[in-house]
């Protein structure tokens, strides 16, 4: 009873101690501001996040929260076109941003004596685009070509016939980036009313870590972010995807390709659900690394050049997919390969190979979170996406938990004798 209420303590303590590390504060408008000091660098990283992304767009607006990171760095009230990218250079800086189906965040890498000057450089890139007509326009042709030259790459092909593949209900069906015929149609009012509906203080969280001050930052942050209106959030309901009644599978032929592309994938749990820490971990096992199983059974024996595995990380209708190249002819033998691997895993699987992946997962975590960039987009990702910062503060405590039994029932519900979702892509005229 003794050891039973201490581990209770331990894990209350351990709680406690986490929490503190973050400095959150509500601002009066509704934004979120997150800070996590670290002494142990001379390094800031300044992020804003924003709850939105493709998925939230009607079809008409398709491509237009990309298009809008475009927008945001030609110009701002205080900032003309090209500014911000020279002041950010000469400060030493890096300033970037990402676009993807359920987030938009900008960001700056900076040294800490300069985190004010990119504070207040993403406040005017971020609230205070001008969206000019003219630039609108000198954009859209360049848009578009980056929409063509995917087209122009097998692997975009490929990913986007998987995702038409597998939801035929979610807006995860359709690319970020949009379609050319939406872009060319996008107005300034158009593009003024999704961004001030989305790109606003309810909407956003700003994440700060590095070599600060929280309390500074926070002044800092009320007199640029905190000063603008927040304004109510469109509600955008966002369908869910049946469930996958039947094992859906697309053949492609490309003349590009001489070799086969192929990727398989299942319906899995959203990311920070229960069961997700068993998916990781099971993933970590089965194609992390060269120390995985299908790196040895794989990629060391020849019968594939290159695989990916993981999952997409998704709130909501997650998958988990598996991606190989091969020689074409080896269509079958790979995927019966793939298939026999998986149940070897889970016929053989031992809590020793449990324990070694969850210390791997968790060294390479504390790999990345080293850097003040990669500690930011964790934080970032977890109190946007998954709406949760527990998913970032426990991640660690949650992956040391999963046991063997966690994988083995993650792997019979989701993925053994499952429906999936396939798509391969052939050379010109080769054979299934």
């Amino acid at each position: 009873m003794r050891l039973l209420l201490f581990l209770i303590l331990e894990v209350f303590i351990m709680g406690l101690a986490l929490a503190q590390e973050l400095y959150i504060r509500d601002l009066p408008n509704g934004a979120k501001l997150i800070v996590k000091p670290r002494e142990d660098t001379s390094a800031v990283a300044l992020h804003v996040w924003f709850r939105v992304g493709s998925v939230y767009e009607k079809y008409d607006e398709k491509g237009m929260a990309h298009f809008l990171e475009h927008m945001l760095f030609n110009g701002s009230e205080k900032y003309p076109y090209g500014e911000i990218d020279r002041i950010v250079e000469s400060l030493g800086g890096n300033i970037n941003a990402g676009t993807s189906k359920d987030f938009t965040y900008y960001h700056i890498e900076i040294a800490a004596p300069y985190w004010r000057q990119a504070l207040e450089v993403l406040y005017q890139l971020t609230l205070k685009a001008i969206l000019d007509e003219d630039m609108i326009e000198k954009e859209k042709p360049i848009v578009i070509e980056e929409l063509r030259r995917g087209k122009d790459n097998p692997s975009t092909i490929l990913w986007e016939t998987f995702e038409k593949t597998a939801y035929k209900v979610s807006p995860y069906r359709f690319p970020v980036i949009g379609f050319e015929e939406t872009i060319r149609r996008f107005t300034r009012e158009q593009l003024l009313n999704f961004y001030r509906s989305f790109y606003q203080p309810r909407n956003m969280a700003v994440v700060v870590v590095g070599n600060v001050d929280p309390k500074e930052v926070e002044e800092e942050v009320l007199k640029t972010f905190g000063k603008e209106e927040g304004r109510p959030v469109p509600k955008v309901q966002i369908p869910s995807e049946p469930e996958l009644t039947r094992t859906r599978f697309e053949k492609l032929e490309d003349p590009r390709v001489q070799k086969a592309y192929w990727i398989i994938g299942w319906r899995v749990p959203a990311i920070g659900k229960t069961d997700y820490y068993g998916l990781v971990v099971l993933d970590e096992i089965l194609g992390s690394g060269r120390t995985s199983l299908f790196y040895r059974e794989l990629k060391e024996k020849g019968l594939v050049y290159s695989f990916f595995t993981g999952d997409l990380g998704r709130p909501r209708d997650n998958m988990y997919v598996i991606s190989a190249t091969f020689d074409p002819e080896r269509y079958e033998e790979v995927k019966g390969k793939v298939f026999e691997l998986m149940e070897r895993l889970y016929s053989d699987l031992t809590d020793e190979e449990v324990d070694r992946a969850k210390e791997r997962i968790i060294s390479s975590r504390i790999f990345e979170e080293e850097r003040v960039e990669g500690e930011a987009y964790d934080i970032g990702y977890s109190y946007t996406v998954v709406k949760d910062l527990d998913f970032y503060r426990y991640f660690e405590h949650n992956i040391r938990k999963v046991r063997k039994v966690d994988l083995m029932r993650v792997y019979e519900r989701y993925i053994q004798d499952r429906n999936y979702v396939e798509v391969l892509m052939l050379p010109k005229g080769g054979e299934r």
